[in-house]
């Protein structure tokens, strides 16, 4: 279930959604979790391996949301959205340009950054960071 932050009700801005898939071994330690924007904090969240939490929004330039994540001894914090086009600044080579639907994997081995690709029918990954 997509968690709804903000509509958008002005006709120019988009509806953008972030999406964090635990791809962790089965049996792990559990995956942890917080988001949070300026305006919104998710909470802490536990996905189960296999399965996701998201979120949409209304996206303006100045929307940025960062995630923290715990897993295994280890802790990682970065933001997950703050670019209009390619979902963080650095995004380019990692999304296709306009890209509304970020698709985030966390796997032991680092975090992935991907997007849908129409012409093969599957999200598409690249590696982010360990």
């Amino acid at each position: 279930m997509i968690h709804n932050i903000q509509g958008c009700t002005f006709p120019l801005l988009r509806q953008h959604q972030v999406h964090v898939l635990n791809n962790l071994p089965v049996n792990s330690p559990k995956l942890e979790l917080h988001c949070a924007s300026g305006d919104d904090d998710l909470g802490y969240k536990y996905p189960a391996v296999g399965t996701d939490f998201n979120w949409e929004f209304c996206a303006t330039k100045r929307t940025l949301f960062f995630c923290h994540f715990w897993w295994d001894g280890k802790d990682q914090a970065f933001d997950v959205f703050n670019d209009l086009y390619y979902c963080i600044h650095d995004g380019k080579g990692f999304v296709l340009e306009y890209t509304t639907k970020c698709q985030w994997k966390v796997q032991s081995d680092g975090f992935y950054l991907g997007y849908y690709d129409e012409d093969v029918g599957t999200i598409v990954y690249t590696k982010y960071r360990d």
